[in-house]
């Protein structure tokens, strides 16, 4: 009984060390996961999200949420994606990996800019 417990033991720790090796490469080698974050957005041209800096929302700021794989990101912009106007865009490198999201107004909870288009009748 003790060899077997002795067994198990060894497996259950060696499948353990796999999936923890896996997660390692995948995630920080390989970044082979998506990124979501707000990209800038031009309110004339496109209906925009709307945030707020602060709780008084006394600073508005427009933003499309953005989703790029990290390796991606990373090629175009280099470790820092804050003055990176590529971030912002689908580039054809991205091979369909990448989504902009505009607003909605039909969502729920959301506050959206009006584009020129959107508010002729």
């Amino acid at each position: 009984m003790r060899l077997s417990n002795n067994i198990l033991v060894s497996i259950l720790v060696l499948l353990i060390g796999f999936c923890l090796g896996y997660a390692y490469f995948r995630f920080m080698i390989v970044r082979d996961y998506m990124v979501a974050y707000e990209g800038e957005c031009d309110p004339a041209a496109q209906s925009c999200f709307v945030g707020c800096d602060d709780s008084a929302c006394t600073s508005e700021y427009y933003y499309a949420k953005v989703q790029k794989y990290a390796v991606h990101l990373q090629a175009e912009c280099g470790p820092d994606i804050t003055n990176c106007d590529a971030a912002s865009v689908c580039l054809p490198e991205d091979e369909g990996k990448c989504l902009i999201t505009y607003c909605d107004s039909e969502l729920d909870g959301v506050t959206c800019t009006e584009t020129a288009a959107q508010s002729t009748p």
